[in-house]
């Protein structure tokens, strides 16, 4: 192999590599899953669907999308926050006793007013706003 045709394999190799470093660091940014837009759904508490949160050992369940996670608190109150989590778009699930958010990948831990209480999420879970009229919630957001 000569002089040149060394330094265009080098050359091919080096512009290769750094390709391949920009377009891994496009996926990288600061916030990587959005949450849900024009979100509008209700919630029929009494339907056999919404048996999990009144199970004290679950206390939520997801709108059909599986984009809004609904939580019933500790103190009886209805909350709804983005389901993906906002680090890679890993579904949340809510622990009861602990009035917590959790991801199951990388274990960012929210609190029960979506805030981040422990990484590597970059924000807090967007709310939305949950309305009770009898056994009826209607999340908006």
């Amino acid at each position: 192999m000569d002089r040149k045709e060394f330094l265009h394999l080098f050359g091919l190799g080096a512009a290769g590599l750094l390709a391949s470093a920009c377009l891994g660091s496009c996926g990288n940014s600061s916030d990587p899953v959005p949450a849900a837009a024009n979100v509008d759904f209700t919630v029929d508490l009494t339907a056999a669907s919404s048996a999990n949160l009144h199970n004290a050992a679950v206390g939520y369940l997801y709108n059909a999308e599986r984009t809004v996670i609904v939580a019933k608190t500790a103190d009886g109150r209805y909350v709804a926050f983005q389901a993906p989590c906002p680090h890679e778009g890993v579904t949340v699930t809510f622990s009861p006793n602990q009035a917590r958010f959790v991801c199951p990948r990388h274990n960012a831990v929210f609190g029960a007013d979506g805030a981040v209480l422990s990484g590597p999420a970059p924000r807090a879970l967007k709310q939305y706003t949950v309305t009770q009229t009898g056994s009826t919630l209607r999340i908006t957001g």
